[in-house]
């Protein structure tokens, strides 16, 4: 399995590869940007992306918007600490498979992240 992790903050990003790879067997690459993480998108194949909210240039709803624009049919997980409703909405609106909040605990929203993933990636294959 192999996620693609996007935020704009660099070690929230090392932090959230190291919880994944090394507590969940989850591997991950990292970028900091939407349109970074597009490239990467035409570049190779992931069966997740997990995008923070709040970045600056494209906002991760705009960034689901763009990807499901392009007919590109993977999984995505909005990761923030926005916890707005509206956010929440918009990220299903727009075809997010779940939304999920940062908050304290790392192990325990970790914990939850990696059980989102592997949930989301067994039914789209039919596990």
């Amino acid at each position: 399995m192999k996620v693609l992790l996007v935020d704009d903050d660099p070690v929230f990003l090392e932090l959230s590869k190291t919880f994944l790879e090394v507590f969940h067997d989850i591997n991950s690459d990292t970028v900091e940007s939407a349109g970074k993480a597009l490239e990467k998108l035409d570049e190779l194949s992931y069966d997740v992306v997990v995008s923070d909210y709040d970045m600056p240039y494209m906002d991760g709803i705009s960034f689901l918007r763009t990807i499901r624009n392009k007919s590109i049919n993977i999984p995505f997980i909005l990761f923030t600490g926005v916890g707005k409703e509206e956010v929440m909405s918009l990220a299903i609106e727009n075809g997010a498979d779940s939304f999920i909040q940062k908050r304290g605990d790392p192990k325990a929203q970790y914990s939850e992240l990696s059980q989102r993933i592997w949930q989301i990636v067994s039914s789209k294959s039919g596990c």
